[in-house]
C-alpha cells in the first residue's frame, strides 16, 4: 500500500475517534438531560442532534465491514492467500480481548464497590467474558452497558471467514461480490422483520443479524473500491450524498414520533448507506482530509476503543459518588478527565503490546513458511 493509501486509511481512524467522542457526548447528555427533564426524550433541535450521535455505533459497524472484508476480497481476486484461520483469530483476539477484559475487570470491581444496580455477580462474570451478556435478561445492559455492541462485533468476526469463503467461491466478478453483500443485507432485513412482527425481546435483537445491513454496507464499499481510485470530484459528491443520508436518517427518527413498522424494520439503513459513502470518499478519493489526520484526532482514533469501553464507567462513578456537575459542559469535561488517562493506559500497556505480539507471531509464521518452501528447492538442486 502506498503512502497516500495508508494516509487515507489513517483518516478512517480519525473518523472512528470522532464517532467514539460523539458516543461519550451522547451519554453525558442523556444523564444531564434526564436530571433536568426527568427523562431522555429530546426537547430542542440541539437535543435531537445530540441524541442522534447514537449513529456512531452504526459507523463502527460499517468501518469493521469495510476494513475486515478487504483481505478476503483480495483472496477472491487471487492477489493473496486466503487468510489463515489461526492468524486471523489471533489478530482479532489481540485487538479486542485484552482491552475488553481489562475494562470488564474494572467494571466488575468498580460497580461491586459502588454497590451499583448494574453490578454483576461472580457467577455471571463468565457470561461477560465470553460476550454472552446480550442473550440473557439477567446480564443484558449490566456492568458496562456500551459493551453490548462488542458482542455483536465478535459475532461478525466469527462469521466473516465463512462469508470470505463464499466470496472466494464466488470469484472476482464485482457483480457477484456485490450480490453476496446484498444477500447478507437482505438476510438481516428478513430477521429484523421477524423480530418486529413477532415482538421478540431485546435479547434476540441485540445480535449480529439485526446489524447485518451495517456490516454489509461496509463490505460493499470494499468491493466497489477494490482496484479503483476515485476522483476528488466523485469523492466530494459521495461525501455530500453520504452526509445527506445520515442527516435524513436522523431527522426521520427524531421527527417521526412513534416508530412505524417500516422504521422498525429498516432501522438505520439510510445512515448505514450514508456512512458507507463517507467511508468510500475518505478511503478512495484524494480529499486531503487534514482534520481527520491531525495529530489530536489521530490520537483520539488510537485510543477510541478504550474511550468507548471506559467512559460509561466514569459516568457511573461520578453519579454514584454525588460528584456529577449540574452543567453538561462541566460533566463532559470531568468525564473525559477521568476516562482519557485510563484509555491511554489501556492502549500503551495492554492494546499495543498485544497487537505487537500478534504481529510478531504472524511474522514468525511467514518466516517458517518461507524456510519450508526453500528446503524442497535446495534438495532438488542438490539431487541435480
Amino acid at each position: 500500500m502506498g503512502r497516500e493509501g495508508a494516509a487515507r486509511l489513517g483518516a478512517l481512524d480519525g473518523l472512528r475517534g470522532l464517532a467514539a467522542l460523539g458516543i461519550v457526548v451522547l451519554h453525558v447528555w442523556m444523564f444531564d438531560h434526564g436530571d433536568v427533564h426527568g427523562g431522555f426524550d429530546p426537547r430542542s433541535a440541539q437535543d435531537m442532534a445530540i441524541n442522534e450521535l447514537r449513529l456512531g455505533v452504526v459507523l463502527f459497524f460499517v468501518l469493521s465491514g469495510f476494513l475486515l472484508y478487504r483481505p478476503f476480497l483480495a483472496a477472491a481476486h487471487g492477489e493473496r492467500p486466503f487468510p489463515a484461520p489461526r492468524a486471523y483469530a489471533r489478530r482479532r483476539a489481540a485487538r479486542l480481548l485484552p482491552a475488553y477484559w481489562f475494562a470488564l475487570a474494572g467494571s466488575f470491581v468498580l460497580l461491586g464497590w459502588l454497590d451499583h444496580p448494574l453490578r454483576a455477580t461472580a457467577g455471571e462474570l463468565p457470561v461477560f467474558v465470553l460476550f454472552g451478556q446480550n442473550y440473557l435478561a439477567e446480564t443484558a445492559k449490566h456492568l458496562d452497558p456500551p459493551m453490548w455492541s462488542l458482542a455483536v462485533e465478535v459475532s461478525f468476526y466469527a462469521a466473516l471467514p465463512l462469508v470470505g469463503y463464499l466470496a472466494l467461491r464466488a470469484g472476482p466478478r464485482r457483480s457477484t461480490q456485490l450480490a453476496l453483500c446484498g444477500g447478507l443485507a437482505l438476510a438481516g432485513l428478513a430477521y429484523t422483520a421477524l423480530s418486529v412482527t413477532r415482538a421478540w425481546p431485546w435479547t434476540a435483537t441485540a445480535t449480529l443479524p439485526i446489524h447485518l445491513t451495517e456490516f454489509a454496507a461496509g463490505m460493499a464499499i470494499a468491493v466497489l473500491l477494490h482496484r479503483r481510485a476515485l476522483s476528488r470530484r466523485t469523492g466530494l459528491a459521495l461525501l455530500a450524498a453520504g452526509a445527506a443520508l445520515v442527516a435524513g436518517d436522523a431527522l426521520w427518527h427524531e421527527l417521526a414520533g412513534s416508530a412505524g413498522t417500516a422504521q422498525r424494520v429498516l432501522r438505520d439503513l439510510p445512515a448505514a448507506i450514508g456512512f458507507a459513502l463517507v467511508v468510500a470518499a475518505v478511503a478512495g478519493a484524494p480529499l486531503r482530509s487534514r482534520a481527520l489526520v491531525a495529530a489530536p484526532v489521530r490520537a483520539l482514533g488510537t485510543i477510541s476503543y478504550a474511550l468507548y469501553l471506559w467512559h460509561y464507567l466514569a459516568i457511573m462513578y461520578l453519579r454514584a459518588r454525588a460528584a456529577w456537575p449540574a452543567d453538561m459542559a462541566e460533566a463532559l469535561a470531568l468525564t473525559l478527565t477521568l476516562t482519557l488517562p485510563v484509555a491511554a493506559l489501556s492502549w500503551f500497556a495492554i492494546e499495543r503490546p498485544a497487537l505487537r505480539w500478534a504481529r510478531r507471531r504472524e511474522h514468525a509464521r511467514r518466516q517458517r513458511r518461507r524456510r519450508g518452501a526453500r528446503r524442497p528447492r535446495l534438495a532438488t538442486a542438490e539431487a541435480g
